[in-house]
């Protein structure tokens, strides 16, 4: 891999990490908000598919973002360390 292809592949992994843990927070944030204002108005709570699907899918895109990064940084540990 020619290593500005790399380091665009890097720069968009990053961006899955960071993308993933704000889609994370917003669905934990935003449903937190709902369970209150249904706490205090004595009503049953309703989670919109959006904030359940950002809170189920942000940890995954994080975590693929981390398995990709991981993956490209010992394959290029590998190609360095060979003569």
């Amino acid at each position: 891999m020619t290593p500005g292809l790399r380091r665009g592949v890097f720069v968009l992994c990053w961006l899955a990490i960071v993308g993933g843990a704000l889609l994370f927070a917003a669905g934990a944030y935003t449903g937190y908000v709902e369970g209150v204002a249904a706490d205090e108005g004595h009503t049953v709570g309703r989670l919109m598919p959006a904030e359940v699907a950002a809170f189920a899918l942000g940890p995954v895109l994080a975590i693929a973002g981390v398995a990709v990064v991981a993956a490209l940084h010992r394959s290029g540990a590998q190609a360095t360390d060979t003569p």
